[in-house]
Order: structure tokens, then sequence, then C-alpha cells
């Protein structure tokens, strides 16, 4: 239906939309969810598409096996060894109930996830890992089923992602909280405002909800279809025009590591760091217990942060175009607020105190109703987008009458 005799898509925008609408069919998402993280643009033939990743996935081989003969030979760096122990203590308690790796007797997908993310931070230093990366990369090695495609589709990922994670990147989460409590207040203002008096108004709750874009809220399988949802709506926005910051580059396809010379393997052996024991043992799956990355960031938000960085408003009467609104994915915010109103009622009987808010959340968490969630979000976030494209004829209207006179 959207593709020609040749594999090409020629009807991206409507298979985006089909998608926002309704999500994949589970047979074809691993062809779809490239597409929508812009793995290869729609435009290439199906053999194109197959040749392209063929060389991609043996570009990944190569890239995975020089690191691992670096360690070896004991010339990563301590930061370097560092990263990937993080990873190692996330990827054995990732999905671990989910049947793709409880039936999985010899280990192997719990390694494949690994030497993804182990890869990735290796090849981008700028970022490295960081605790929660394992939770995006679960579901694209399910969905993929090959470890290095699923490689390709978690750097397309991180294209957008991936400064959400950098420590001195803090604003980008507390800009996406401010809109979050602004559009909350101009959704449900009383809602609103019992958040605020119960100290809850700064949206701090909903920073892994914002940072791992809700994919640690729903169970397993219901969080791909929330995933693949948001991912439709910010094509869709892009194909609109509204946000240049959601289309990557065309490079950015194809980009498997930084910029070589930021990418550093030693040529000489380095010196044995305190940690090379433990890292030894992360490599034959042993797991060691670490601080919460999630914990150090909120340690060091709070001693960093003079005052409360989200500014509570009493009204809010107009919100931020798309190409502002939650700084790369406004449908996330419209998720997050139908999340909220979900339990409106129960919030409004149950919170006493900002502690009820969290335990309320954490008993729900992998268990709600991500149909009903996702269907009162894009009732909403469409209201939204028709506000925003009338303000748009109405000052194009205004314009053209100023230049006429």
């Amino acid at each position: 239906m959207y593709m020609d005799n040749l594999g090409r898509i020629v009807q991206f925008n409507e298979l985006c939309h089909s998608v926002y609408l309704g999500g994949v069919e589970p047979s074809l998402r691993k062809v779809v969810w490239r597409l929508l993280l812009n793995v290869y643009p729609p435009e290439m033939t199906g053999r194109e598409r197959i040749a392209l990743m063929a060389g991609k996935i043996a570009k990944y081989k190569s890239m995975k096996e020089a690191w691992k003969k670096t360690y070896k030979e004991g010339r990563l760096t301590q930061a370097q060894i560092q990263a990937i122990s993080l990873a190692s203590v996330d990827v054995v308690r990732t999905d671990r109930s989910h049947r793709f790796y409880s039936l999985d007797s010899d280990g192997s997908k719990i390694r494949q996830l690994f030497d993804i993310l182990a890869t990735y931070a290796i090849y981008h230093p700028s970022i490295g890992y960081h605790q929660g990366m394992s939770n995006l990369a679960s579901p694209l090695l399910f969905v993929q089923d090959n470890e290095g495609a699923a490689y390709i589709c978690f750097c397309a990922l991180m294209q957008r992602l991936g400064k959400k994670f950098c420590p001195q990147n803090q604003l980008l989460t507390i800009v996406q909280m401010q809109h979050l409590h602004d559009l909350l207040v101009f959704t449900d203002w009383e809602l609103a405002q019992f958040l605020r008096l119960h100290n809850l108004g700064n949206m701090f709750f909903t920073e892994r909800w914002l940072l791992l874009e809700l994919v640690r809220e729903f169970a397993f399988e219901d969080a791909l279809y929330v995933l693949e949802v948001q991912w439709a709506s910010l094509n869709i926005i892009a194909s609109q025009g509204e946000s240049p910051e959601l289309t990557v580059t065309q490079r950015g396809y194809f980009v498997l590591s930084e910029d070589a010379a930021s990418v550093f393997l030693a040529s000489e052996p380095l010196p044995t760091p305190k940690n090379g024991t433990r890292t030894a043992a992360y490599l034959s799956n042993g797991v060691q217990s670490k601080t919460s990355a999630v914990e150090r960031r909120r340690r060091r938000w709070s001693s960093t942060t003079e005052g409360d960085p989200i500014h509570m408003k009493d009204w809010v009467v107009e919100l931020p175009p798309p190409d502002q609104l939650g700084r790369g994915n406004p449908f996330l915010l419209f998720i997050c607020v139908s999340i909220l109103l979900e339990y409106r009622e129960r919030i409004l009987a149950e919170v006493h105190e900002a502690s009820d808010l969290f335990h309320l959340f954490q008993q729900m968490t992998r268990q709600h109703n991500q149909i009903s969630i996702v269907n009162r979000a894009r009732t909403l976030f469409d209201a939204y987008l028709r506000n925003q494209e009338a303000k748009r004829q109405k000052l194009a209207e205004q314009t053209e009458l100023t230049f006429l006179r």
C-alpha cells in the first residue's frame, strides 16, 4: 500500500499517520521502525536497504571486535572501563521477565544487549553510557532480533536522545518539565494546582518518564506501541516543516560512531584501573552493585540548583509551537499529561503528601492501559495542532493584509 514494486516507500507521510493512529503490525515492525527512526530514507529501494544494512552491520562487527581486542590487551581507558562496567550491571536486570530474555538459556541475548551498549559507549565518548540506555536498546534488540541492526537503530535513536543523558545538559530536562507543568495547567487547572499544593508542581516525579520516553512505565509489549506512536508523531511534525530540530541530517542516518578524532583506543597498555577486576567479572556476566545513575543525577541536581528551577504558573493561556514544546518530542508531554488524567480521581483522593504520588505510580508501573492513555493524548495533541494551525493562518492573513496596505 505504501510501497512501489521496487520497495521504495512512496507514501511515507501516510505511513507515519497510520502508525500514529494505530501502531504497527508486529510482523512489520522490523522495517517500519528503521524508517521511523530514519535509519534509511524512504526513497531507497528494497535492495538498497538490504545492501546498506549489510554494510553497516559489518562495520558494527569490526568496531566491536576492535574495542574487545583493545580491552584484552589492557588498552582501554579507565573512563571506558567504567562505562562498560555500568552497562554490564544494567543489562542483567533489563526486561528479565520478558520471554525474549527469560527463555534465553545461554544468555546470548543479554550479551548482545551488552555489546550494543558497550560499543556505543566506546565510540560515543561525549555521551558514554548512563543508566536507562539499556531500557531504550532492549526493545530495539527484541524487534530487530539482530544485534547489528539493533545497534544501528540505537545510534539513530540516540541522535535525538543522547544529549539528554549528558549531565551538563540538565537544562533540557528542566525545560521539558517546565513545558509539562505548563501543559497540565493549560489542560487541567484544578489538577495542576493540586499538585502544586502538595509540592509536586515542579514535575520532578516525571524525570524517568521524560528521560526514557515512557519505555519503563508500560508493560514491554505495550511500550513498543507507545514508542512507535511517538516516533510517528515526530515524522508527521517534521514533514509539516514544524520542527527543524526533529529532522536528522542525511549524514546522521548512517553514523555509527563519533568523529574518529574523538574516539580513543590506546596503542599501548594502560595502568590497570582499580575496578579492572570488576570489569573482567562483568564481561563474564558478573553483577556489581553500583549507585543508581539516576540517583546521582538527582543528587547533583539538588546540590547545584538554587531554588526551584520550574516556574509555577497560575494560568497558561497559550502553549509554545511544536518546534519548541517538549524540546524534541511534543507528543511525549501529551502522553504524560494523559497518564496524570488517567489517575486523576485517585490522585485527588489518595495523595496527601508528595510520597503518596510516587507510591501510586510505583504501584502502577508496567500496568498502565496504553490504549486509553494514548487515545486521550492523541485527542489532546490533535486539538493542540489544530489550534496552532489556526493561529498560523490568522498570522499569515494579518501579514498579507499589512503587506497589501
